[in-house]
């Protein structure tokens, strides 16, 4: 088994490197400085109050939906266990246990 040489780094790697740095750097900085900006009351303080939930919900439905009939099962399992004890540490981990024991016995 050979390692790679880490004493030579390709000019391209590093630029890329310290671009990604700078964008994550500058997305980061740009966010605290229009945070003052922002509405703090109003229709668009309500909006921005619930963005992201709402990314949260665009990521996690169409994975419950690809996991097919457990995953969907999980997913309603989550939400009635959230709506019912308003406790998300208990909703995750009803819908985990429900998706777990379900591929166990039922598979998938």
């Amino acid at each position: 088994m050979t390692f790679p040489d880490l004493t030579h780094f390709e000019l391209e790697a590093v630029l890329t490197i310290l671009g990604m740095a700078a964008v994550t750097y500058s997305m980061r900085l740009g966010g605290l400085i229009m945070a003052d900006r922002l509405p703090q009351t109003g229709r668009w303080a309500h909006v921005l109050e619930r963005l992201p939930g709402a990314v949260l919900i665009s990521v996690w439905v169409p994975s419950a939906l690809s996991a097919g009939p457990i995953g969907i099962a999980g997913a309603a399992t989550t939400v009635i266990t959230m709506i019912i004890s308003r406790n998300l540490f208990a909703a995750m981990i009803a819908g985990m246990v429900l998706v777990a024991v379900g591929r166990y016995f039922i598979g998938n």
